[in-house]
Order: C-alpha cells, then sequence, then structure tokens
C-alpha cells in the first residue's frame, strides 16, 4: 500500500472519529447522562473516551449536567474515576467557583494521581485566591516531599497558565520557597514575575533568596531590569551561596555588559575558590572568546585539584559546559581532564568520562594513552565507545587490547565499542571470530552483535556464524541470525532459517531475547508474515518494551 493511500485512508479515520465524537459532544443531557454512567463504570479505556467526550460538551444544559455529574463522581471509591472527574471539571468550569469549592476536599487525596488532577483542575478553573492559597501553602509547606513535588510539578506543568496563582503564592511566607523551585521549572514562560522575582531577591531567609536568584537565571527576564539587582548581590556582602547563584544568574544575561563586567571583576578579586571557578564559568558563558579566558580556565582547571569532590565535580562540568575557543578544544583543558580520570571518586571519574567523550577527536590521543594504562583502559575503551565512528583511527589498539587481554568482561566491552565505530572496524574481524569461540557466552554475544555492526561479510565470518545458528544457545542463535541478516539483507535462504530462530526466540524467559527477536522479524516484511500471531501474543508480556517492539513489527510486516 502506497504511503500517500495510507495517509488518505488514516485521515479519513481521524475524520470519521473527529466526527462522531463531536456528534457525542452535541448530545443533550440524556448523552450526557450515558457519557457519565460510562465513565462510573466503564473499563479504563471506556472512562477515557468518556472523558474525552465530556469535555467537549459545549455551554448550555449539557455542560450544565455535565459539571453536575462530575462533581457527584468526586466522591466515588475509585480512585480512576475521581481524578478523569477532577480532569474534566478543569476544562469544563473555569471561573466556576462552586466547582471549585467541591475541588478543595480532594486536593489531599489519598491517591497521589487524584490529588495531580485536582490541583490542575483548580489552576486551569482560575480557582479564587481565598479558596486555593491555604491549599497550596499547606501543601507546599507540607512535610510530605512527594505531595509538595507533585504540587510542584503540577503547576509547572501548565507553564505559563499557573503564573497568576505563583505570584499570589510567591508572597506566602510559608510556601516563598516552594513556588520559586515551580518558576525555575517553568522558566521563560514565567518571566512576567520578574517584580515578584527581584523582592525575593533581598529576602531575609537565605535560602529562599538563593532560590529566587536562581529562578531568575531560568526566566531569562529583561536583562535591563535584573542585572543592578545581581551584580549588587555578586558585589556586595550576601552570603557566599547568593554569590555563587547569582554568577549563574548573570550567566544568562549578556546585556547589559556590567553583568560581565562584575564576573571579570570577581574572578579577580574572589579568595573564594568556588566564587572564583563560578565567575570565571559564567564569564565564559557569556563569552567564549573573552579577553579573560584564560584566567577563567585557571581559575576552574584549579577546582579540579580541590580536596572537595564537589568541587572537582563542578569544575568538571564547568569544562564540559564552556564552548570551545576559536581554535577549538584547548589541549590544556584536555590534559587536565585526563589527568582528572584518576580521580579517587567514582562519581567524579564518571563526570570526567561524560565530559571527555563530548569532546569528540579532541581526546583521541588520552583514549590511545589510556588504552596502554591498566588502570585507565576499561576508561578509554568506554570513551572509544562513546565517540563511536569518530574512534576509528583507534581500531588497531582496540584489536591490541582485545588480543591481550585475560579479562572476559574487557574483551567483552572492547567488542561493544568496536560495533559502535562501524564499518571502520573491518580489520578486528578476524580477532572478534576467534572470539565466537571463547568459552565466556557474553564474549560470545557480543562479538557476534560486533560482526554485525561492523558489516564484515568476509567469507570466515559468515561461515562463523551460520555454524551459530545450529548451537544450543538460543541467545547465540538469535545472535548469529541478526548479525547475518545485518550482512546478507534480503538473502532468502538465509530468512527462512532466521524466521523459525527468531519466532521460537519471542517466547524466551529473557526479556532482550523476546525484544530483539520481535524487532528483527519486524524488519523482514512479508517473510515474516507467519509470525504475526506469536508477536501479538506478546501484547500482554510483562514488559512493555516487548509489546511496543512487537505491535511495532506487526504493523510493519502487515504493511509491506
Amino acid at each position: 500500500m502506497s504511503t500517500a493511500l495510507r495517509t488518505c485512508r488514516f485521515l479519513l479515520a481521524l475524520l470519521i472519529i473527529q466526527t462522531s465524537l463531536t456528534s457525542v459532544s452535541l448530545a443533550q443531557s440524556p448523552d450526557v447522562a450515558s457519557l457519565l454512567n460510562e465513565l462510573r463504570t466503564g473499563t479504563s479505556e471506556q472512562q477515557s473516551a468518556a472523558m474525552k467526550a465530556i469535555v467537549a460538551a459545549p455551554t448550555g444544559p449539557a455542560r450544565t449536567a455535565a459539571i453536575a455529574g462530575l462533581v457527584k463522581l468526586l466522591d466515588s471509591d475509585q480512585p480512576a474515576v475521581r481524578g478523569r472527574s477532577a480532569y474534566a471539571l478543569g476544562y469544563l468550569a473555569e471561573g466556576n467557583v462552586d466547582v471549585a469549592k467541591a475541588l478543595i476536599p480532594h486536593a489531599t487525596d489519598s491517591d497521589q494521581r487524584v490529588r495531580n488532577a485536582v490541583i490542575k483542575a483548580l489552576i486551569r478553573i482560575k480557582a479564587p485566591r481565598e479558596l486555593t492559597m491555604p491549599i497550596w501553602a499547606q501543601t507546599l509547606k507540607s512535610s510530605d516531599p512527594e505531595t509538595i513535588m507533585q504540587v510542584i510539578h503540577s503547576m509547572a506543568d501548565l507553564g505559563g497558565d499557573a503564573v497568576p496563582a505563583l505570584r499570589e503564592t510567591l508572597s506566602h511566607p510559608e510556601a516563598a520557597y516552594w513556588a520559586l523551585l515551580v518558576v525555575s521549572e517553568i522558566g521563560p514562560d514565567a518571566a512576567e514575575l520578574t517584580p515578584e522575582l527581584m523582592e525575593l531577591v533581598d529576602h531575609a531567609q537565605p535560602e529562599v533568596q538563593l532560590q529566587a536568584i536562581i529562578a531568575i537565571g531560568k526566566i531569562q527576564g529583561d536583562g535591563q531590569k535584573i542585572v543592578p539587582g545581581l551584580v549588587k548581590v555578586l558585589r556586595g556582602d550576601a552570603p557566599l551561596a547568593g554569590k555563587y547563584a547569582a554568577c549563574f544568574a548573570l550567566s544568562q544575561y549578556p546585556e547589559p555588559t556590567t553583568g560581565a563586567a562584575a564576573l571579570e571583576a570577581t574572578l579577580e578579586d574572589a579568595t573564594d575558590a568556588e566564587l572564583k571557578l563560578l565567575a570565571g564559568w559564567s564569564l565564559l558563558t557569556l563569552n567564549p572568546n573573552s579577553d579573560k579566558r584564560a584566567a577563567a580556565l585557571t581559575s576552574i582547571i584549579a577546582g579540579l585539584s580541590s580536596d572537595q569532590p564537589r568541587i572537582r565535580q563542578l569544575a568538571i562540568r564547568a569544562l564540559g559546559n564552556i564552548k570551545p575557543g576559536a581554535n577549538g578544544p584547548n589541549p590544556v583543558v584536555i590534559e587536565a581532564m585526563s589527568k582528572a580520570l584518576q580521580d579517587s571518586e567514582p562519581a567524579v571519574i564518571s563526570q570526567v568520562v561524560d565530559v571527555l567523550a563530548a569532546k569528540g577527536t579532541a581526546v583521541l590521543g588520552v583514549i590511545k594513552t589510556g588504552l596502554s594504562n591498566k588502570t585507565l583502559r576499561p576508561l578509554a575503551i568506554e570513551l572509544a565507545r562513546r565517540l563511536g565512528p569518530d574512534a576509528a583511527p583507534l581500531v588497531p589498539e582496540l584489536i591490541t587490547t582485545m588480543k591481550s587481554s585475560d579479562d572476559p568482561e574487557q574483551v567483552r566491552e572492547v567488542a561493544f565499542a568496536l560495533a559502535a565505530i562501524g564499518t571502520a572496524a573491518k580489520p578486528a574481524s578476524d580477532v572478534l571470530v576467534a572470539e565466537l569461540s571463547n568459552e565466556n557466552r557474553r564474549v560470545r554475544y557480543s562479538a557476534c552483535y560486533a560482526l554485525g555492526s561492523i558489516g564484515s561479510d568476509a567469507k570466515n565470518v559468515l561461515t562463523e556464524l551460520t555454524q551459530r545458528l545450529g548451537c544450543d544457545d538460543p541467545f547465540l542463535q538469535l545472535s548469529a541470525a541478526w548479525s547475518l541478516l545485518k550482512l546478507q539483507p534480503g538473502d532468502p535462504k538465509l530468512i527462512a532459517q532466521a524466521v523459525p530462530l527468531l519466532t521460537g526466540a519471542l517466547q524466551h524467559e529473557n526479556e532482550f531475547v523476546r525484544l530483539e527477536a520481535a524487532r528483527s522479524l519486524g524488519t523482514l516484511g512479508q517473510a515474516a508474515s507467519g509470525s504475526v500471531d506469536q508477536l501479538k501474543a506478546l501484547e500482554s508480556d510483562e514488559s512493555s518494551m516487548v509489546r511496543a517492539a512487537a505491535a511495532e513489527a506487526v504493523a510493519a510486516i502487515q504493511s509491506k
């Protein structure tokens, strides 16, 4: 079936569905009553469909009947019904104070999903401050972190629509801090709250002041109104935490240039190493080619020598976020990061690997050196894998590492690195074929996967993989079939061998085996039509990934 024809059918189906829903939504009270009953007693899918149809009810008797029925369903003993009813009321009852009053008691429902729906509904209908402020305040000052975060995320999801409620909440002494977290999540859509945020910059409570400054950095508002206040914090006698936050916030405002000037001054005269680091980072965020670039990099690199892991991680993050200068990645930075690979803290090392991987070919020398160092070798292999095709010049070193290593896990990781490099790793074919006979099954699997990934179609490769189709290891059979299909796509004899293996693997106890079997069958089109029933049987698989892969495979097979 052509793409155009499928598209036409899809659009026609949508039109039919839309027309059906519209006819339902235009119905009068008797049909609304039926929908309410379905919402109350139906299956999950029926309840969801009924809720959507109710939300579409036009103004007039139908909407009035829908609102009255939904308010009653707020007292259902089923959380799903209560939540869907609250959700629908949020769309139907804007400005309706009576509905707001009915929703208020359910803002503390025992079910998290219901609380979420009620909070969103109260915000959408613009419930009066006198009704909602006690709820926001009570919830945001609650000792239950889960409830607090639910309110924060619920309000943040509404973006700019939550601003009126936030404006009021920011003035509440018990809730201001949490409201600022919401503002930070919303970001630029909350820029109109700039006046309220600037007032909180001078707040007596340090934690509120700190969060207000962070929020100001997130909203990216009018720099002319914001920067002078931030400069005052940075260059004044505010607590160090406030100065740290001011550095971050100033990095978001290139104009006016008084912000950059204040960062330069702080870089020069700060005695606190962390403040100096942050000033350098923020300055280079504003202008990677700043005249003060060398001094800024020095202050950041100095953080790598801190005796505090937190500051070392901060320095690494800064070096990773700063854009390269006009001449590309700075060799001094790469060298400093390379040394940081030997940090004593695993979390620091992990962050260094993340940053170096983002530097691309600039770290090939670091990886090459690391592969010859027994301590750094695992990290170097990981970096090579992360670089993918950019690590092609390292294939000879990776081959040497695979041949010389007596650590099965290390051999396995080298195979994955070669696979990530792709076709440029074909010179590794022979060493990977040898690993197909490794006594460690995980090594055999990874070698098989790598051979398919690098596109090695040499005769000995095809022969060895074909032999594995008849082995007694279902996972290795699957891996061999996958690789051969990659190397010889469309080969009818191979497909005939592979389909039964892949179909049988759909019942394997290992989730990953079922997943890859379903995905592979989906690539075979009509040749896998005999596997459709087995794929459909996976609709009830315990794994959501397997269910999704099976459904996609069925769709792919039936569309070809």
